[in-house]
Formats: C-alpha cells, structure tokens, sequence
C-alpha cells in the first residue's frame, strides 16, 4: 500500500464516526435494499488465483501494511549494492530502513491531517497500530527476500522465511482488527 494510501485511511479514520446506526428512512420504519455485486471474471479451467496459496495470501497481506516507497527504496539500494562485498552494508541499510518505517509512516500521516486542516495529534495519539504494523511488515518481507541478509545467521533456515511471513500476517490481521486506524 502507498504512503498516501495508508495516511488517507488515518485521516479518514478521524473525520468519519466509527459507530453511527444508519439514518432511518423519512416513513419511521426500516428499508430492505439489494446490494449488486459484481461477477468476477471468469478463468480459464484450472488456473490458480495469484495470492490464493497461503503463503501467496499472507505476502500480499503484508504488503497492505509496507509503504510501496519504501518497499521500493530499499530494493533499489540493494541492488546497487555491489554483491562481492559482504552483507555487512545490506545488514546497514536493512537497520536503516527498519528504524525509518515507522517514521515514514508517521510523516506521511502528519503531512496528510496538515493537507486537510487537522492538526497533528500529540504522540500518545499518534497512529501507533500503522506505524508498528508497517515495522512488523517490513522485517517480515525483508527474511523472505531472495539473498536475505537473514541467510548470514547461522541457525536460519529458508523455511523460517515462509514460517515468518504466515505469521506476520496472521498476528498483523488480528492486530488490524483490534487497533487499527479507526482505534489508533
């Protein structure tokens, strides 16, 4: 997900109420409505959705929580990292984006309230749940990389790759529904 994306869902958050009953119709009494949806498009015979594997399904759910930046960002830093120099500046560089995530976040958030006129918030009232679950993410997509860093740990093995992200997603989804942006 975007920056903007994920800063417009914390802004939304604040300027829609979170537990409103729908408004009742003008004859006093209530109105059954049919909500269409529509078809989805057809496959051909055999074909498997993307992300319908669960590891698929958890790695797109853990890129809802990553800003695509800096996703993006670090990809690009780590293929101008010249490969026959050790890992000690991918280890650099993934520290760095670590500690950066969450500010990142909270930055495109700020920016986002000053855009629209709301004030940003003190920090007992900032958007803790984004900025962790973009942390949590974010680690979590960097074990499953292709020539991780993670691989310089002695006792990791690449199925803790695909053990992390399921997990991740997992206690992310819960989180989500817990503290996510209409709580934070």
């Amino acid at each position: 997900m975007s920056l903007y994306a994920i800063a417009k869902r914390e802004v939304d958050a604040l300027s829609t109420p979170t537990e409103q009953p729908p408004p009742e119709p003008a004859g006093g009494g209530p109105i059954a409505t049919a909500v269409l949806e529509p078809t989805p498009p057809a496959r051909p015979a055999g074909a498997v959705p993307v992300g319908t594997t669960g590891v698929g399904q958890a790695l797109s759910s853990i890129g809802t929580y990553i800003p695509t930046e800096v996703m993006a960002t670090y990809l690009a830093i780590l293929a101008a990292i010249p490969s026959d120099r050790g890992h000690s500046f991918q280890w650099l560089i993934f520290w760095v984006f670590l500690i950066f995530t969450p500010i990142v976040v909270w930055l495109g958030v700020a920016v986002a309230r000053q855009t629209q006129g709301i004030a940003v918030r003190p920090a007992q009232q900032w958007p803790w749940w984004s900025m962790i679950a973009a942390t949590v993410a974010f680690a979590a997509f960097v074990v499953v990389l292709p020539g991780s860093v993670t691989r310089d740990i002695s006792w990791y093995e690449s199925w803790m790759g695909t053990v992390a992200i399921i997990l991740s997603a997992f206690v992310l989804g819960i989180g989500d529904q817990l503290f996510g942006s209409r709580r934070s």
